[in-house]
Order: C-alpha cells, then structure tokens, then sequence
C-alpha cells in the first residue's frame, strides 16, 4: 500500500493556501524537498519542519499548526499502525447467530472468512482505518469539492470494501435468518458511519478551502447592494486580500536607473578630482509632480451602499495611495479624508453618512467643490467620481465637469447601475460619458480591483 501521508503535501498546500497563508512555488518546492528529508513517519518532526518552510511570521505560525492538526489529525494513525492492544473478540451476543449460521451453511463460513468481515467482528481498527484509508485513495477521495458529493463518495468507497457482499448476504437472509440478517446489519452500519467520519473529515480538509474560494469569488462578482449584512465581515477579509494583491503589485519602490539624458556640465565637475577622466556620469533629474487621487462619492441613498464599499476600500489602501483625498456628498459636500484616517471605518462611514446623506444635487456639489478645490487639479491628478449621475431632473453644470476634466490627467466615472439603465429616467450618464476620460460601470469587487489596479499602475507611470 502506498504511504497515505506522501500523497499528502500537495494537497496540505492547496488547504494552507485556503486559509489564506500565502505559499508561493517556491515554498511549495522547499516543503517538498523538507517531507522528502523528515519522512512521514514522525509528525512533530515533519510539522516542525514544514512549519520552518512555509510559515514566515507568529501569526502565520498560528494558522499552519491549526491546518497542520486539522489536515493531518485524520492520518496520524495510518502511515504507523500500532498493535500495541490487540484486537479482541467484540462482545456482543448478536454475533452468535452468524456463528451459528455458518456451521450449517458454507457460503455464509465463506463471507465469515473474508477480511472485511473479520476485522468488523473482532473490532480491529487498526485493519479497518487502513482498508478505508486505501479505498479513500483509490476512490480519489481528496477530490471531494461539494457538500452534496460526500453521499456519493460514501458509496463509493464502501463499494471499493467490498461491503455490496455483506448488504446482499443481509438481504437473502432477511426472510428466513432474521437473527443473522440483524446481525450482518449492525456490521454494515458500523463500517457505514467509520466510512462517512472518514468522508466528513475529507470534506473539511479538501472540499471546505474550495467552498470558502467559491464563497469569495461570488462574493468579488456579486452586486454590493445585493449582499446581505451577514456576509459584510467575509467581504472585509476579500478586500484585505485584494488590497495585499495590489500592494504587492504596486507596493514596491522603482530601482533608481542609471539612463537618461547625459548632464554634460556636472559630469565634468566631477571628474575634476579624476584627472578628467568621467568615472562617474551625472544624468539629468526630472522632476515629477507626485500623483494625486481624489475620490468624491455620492453618498445619498441610491448609492450609499456603493460608497460605503468604495469608502472602505480606500480606507484599506492608505499605504499604497498616500496622496488620496476623500469627499462625500448629496448636496453639499465635504472631505472626509480625516475621519477616514483617525476613525475605524464603520464609524467614519456612519458620521459621513449623517453629514452628508440626503437628496442628489450634483450642481451644488460641483459647485462647492470646485470652489474648494480645482486651483489643486493639475495634470498629476486623477479625479474619481461615484455616483449614478440621477440628479433628480435638475441643473448639472457640465461646464464644471469639463473644467475638471481638462485640468486633471484622469476624470473617472463609476456607475453603480448596469449599463443598460445609462440615460433612464433622470440619468444624466450619457452626457457624462462625453464629459470624462473614463465612464464604466462599477457595482462589484471584482471591477473595483481591475479599475484600482489599472489607476495604480498609470499612477507609476506618471
């Protein structure tokens, strides 16, 4: 039989990963070459040594020793059987009538002889954890991903037993040898829950990581509005992971290049001290205008939701936009970067909802914050705008959006409504269109991460 826990690792990554501890192929690579040189044979020796490989900080610490007990607390007894308690004659008197049985009738004596039926009678867990464990394996057990699918591999694996023998010797029996029917029963049903425990373990190790993934990955697709409360704290950890996604992509610092246009008079200042002789070049610095991001939201009740999303996600990404202001508005409008700064954002998001929620009037809100803000628009800004541009059939002052847009290296439009919904009603979003760089629509996670990503990266460009 092949070592269950060498078929192991692969898997024991893909659940490590599950929970959120990043193992990178490489990581993956060491572990591998870790489990080659420990074995399988000693667990505290392998999850020490695993432990040294894939988890790189306390609370990474913490989460492998929880994945490692989990995933590995089903096998610890199966690469090494122990006989230390020798199987003994199970003590139940409904087994004599099969004992019986079978000095009369030979194919019953042959049933009896068979290994399965052996280890049930005589209780020998030892016998009975390995075949399960083998059949697990030749059944594919650890590609369990569904709920509905551990009735399937229950059967599955009992038929890999040979248990279809015990359920039809029961089932000839049951007419004239009811005692002896009975008896073969209470065997199946024994073997029937020890091979389901086996399956609901499976399922926890292999299938649970998968269902959380599918839980993210309609969450990231789901409308925002459509989530329900219950699942705000899920949505939290998703956009935490998107946020270290991105500050991994965009989080590192520029390597300082050695190119450009030659600076010819500083170059030769300094070879002075050389004789002449350039040892080294001088380059000619641009300066760059630092880029900017300013986020403005619509925080009346049609989109409320929406912002608040939008609102959390910048509060998420502080270190990775450093130069972001936030406004909110319905009518009259105000930044709200401090309150995002000093206070935790379910706060933050209530007390901007209380000074700023009410009825749209997007011209005094352009208004006010033209005033306010447009001598700081410059060609290293982007201006980023939520709202679903219904401005209750009023004045919109496009003069200010297009001033804005001139001004600003980025106008960005998110609309929270599907496209299709563009220019119904008292939406103004066809006019808008004309009036940015950028107008799409954002109602998910997903978008969100695509739109902060490709600003990010125009952001280094600039």
């Amino acid at each position: 039989m092949k070592d269950p826990g060498s078929q192991s690792l692969l898997p024991f990554i893909r659940f490590l990963r599950s929970r959120d501890l990043p193992v990178s192929p490489a990581d993956t690579l060491d572990a591998l070459e870790v489990a080659n040189l420990l074995g399988f044979s000693d667990r505290t020796q392998l999850r020490q040594g695993l432990g040294a490989t894939l988890a790189k900080s306390a609370s990474e610490e913490q989460v492998f020793a929880d994945c490692f007990d989990t995933f590995f607390s089903c096998r610890s007894d199966l690469s090494n059987p122990t006989h230390e308690d020798p199987p003994t004659q199970a003590a139940n008197t409904i087994t004599e009538p099969l004992v019986e049985l079978a000095k009369r009738q030979p194919e019953i004596a042959g049933l009896m002889s068979q290994p399965l039926l052996q280890a049930l009678r005589m209780n020998d867990q030892n016998t009975l954890s390995l075949a399960i464990e083998e059949a697990a394996l030749e059944v594919d057990l650890q590609h369990i991903k569904l709920f509905t699918q551990r009735g399937q591999y229950v059967r599955k694996i009992l038929d890999a037993l040979g248990e279809s023998a015990l359920r039809q010797a029961a089932l000839e029996l049951a007419e004239n040898e009811p005692e002896a029917a009975a008896a073969l029963n209470q065997y199946r049903e024994e073997l029937r829950l020890q091979v389901r425990e086996r399956v609901e373990r499976a399922y926890v190790i292999h299938a649970s990581g998968d269902t959380e993934n599918f839980m993210d990955e309609a969450l990231s697709h789901m409308r925002l509005g459509s989530i329900d409360p219950h699942h705000y704290q899920r949505l939290r950890r998703l956009m935490a992971r998107m946020v270290r996604k991105l500050a991994k992509r965009h989080g590192r610092r520029k390597r300082r290049t050695k190119r450009g246009q030659l600076n010819l008079s500083a170059t030769l200042r300094r070879a002075v001290a050389t004789e002449g002789i350039p040892f080294h070049p001088q380059w000619r610095q641009v300066n760059r205008r630092r880029p900017q991001i300013l986020a403005i939201c619509d925080v009346s009740g049609s989109v409320a939701t929406y912002a608040k999303f939008l609102l959390m996600f910048i509060y998420a990404m502080q270190d990775l936009l450093p130069r972001t202001r936030s406004f909110a508005f319905s009518a009259q409008i105000g930044e709200v970067s401090d309150l995002l700064e000093t206070l935790p954002i379910e706060k933050a998001i209530d007390q901007i909802n209380r000074c700023y929620g009410g009825a749209t009037d997007y011209a005094q809100a352009l208004t006010e914050f033209c005033d306010s803000n447009l001598h700081e628009i410059n060609s290293a800004t982007t201006v980023v705008i939520l709202g679903d541009a219904r401005n209750n059939n009023g004045v919109f002052r496009w003069d200010l959006l297009s001033e804005i847009k001139a001004r600003a290296q980025q106008l960005i439009w998110l609309n929270p409504e599907a496209k299709r919904a563009w220019g119904t009603g008292d939406s103004e979003m066809l006019r808008v269109i004309k009036h940015c760089h950028v107008a799409t629509e954002c109602n998910n996670l997903k978008q969100l991460e695509r739109i902060v990503d490709k600003l990010l990266a125009d952001s280094r460009r600039s």
